[in-house]
């Protein structure tokens, strides 16, 4: 390889490493604004706010800003399996050119540490497990539990039993349904 190639080679792989560590630094700050936001959106249904006051108006605004939040979580882990699809393929790319250019850099062991997971070794595996698509799912599915509770309670006043166990069941159903989709889908 000329040293023409191999400097336009390092000028992509460059722009690749910038994307990655640009799209993965949004999906980080999501993953941690998106619980605090439901918080300070969640206690600003209490006791001193209109909503506090259980008259049928505030109760149906409260069902409507919590499922339309529950509905808005949704639709971020949406954005957030489109982001590790991004990136799996910028670590793939960038993995390519790190051949290319014969050096074992970041995406290398991106890959090699997604290969690891699928590897014979139990604490490899274990290893694998915690990731940021773990991490996201658990993020996520909490975030729509809570939203589903605050509907339920304050919404539709069920009583906190039934409320926490109907949105703690709703909510692994969802952390459990998206972990074993994005789980296999990438390396990101």
């Amino acid at each position: 390889m000329d040293d023409q190639s191999t400097e336009a080679l390092l000028g992509v792989y460059e722009e690749i490493c910038k994307s990655y560590h640009a799209l993965d630094d949004f999906r980080m700050k999501l993953l941690g604004f998106l619980p605090l936001a439901s918080l300070v959106g969640i206690f600003g249904l209490g006791n001193e706010s209109l909503f506090a006051h259980a008259t049928p108006v505030s109760r149906h605004l409260v069902s409507f800003i919590g499922i339309f939040a529950a509905s808005f979580t949704l639709a971020l882990f949406l954005y957030e399996i489109r982001g590790i699809l991004r990136c799996h393929d910028l670590i793939q790319r960038g993995r390519d050119l790190e051949s290319e250019l014969q050096i074992k850099g970041q995406f290398f062991v991106c890959v090699e540490a997604h290969e690891c997971q699928r590897s014979g070794r139990r604490i490899e595996r274990i290893r694998g497990f915690f990731d940021a698509k773990l991490a996201a799912c658990v993020i996520y599915s909490t975030v729509f539990a809570a939203w589903i509770f605050t509907v339920l309670r304050f919404g539709l006043s069920w009583e906190i039993n039934g409320c926490a166990i109907s949105a703690l069941a709703l909510g692994l159903l969802f952390g459990v349904a998206s972990f074993l989709l994005v789980k296999n889908l990438v390396a990101a």
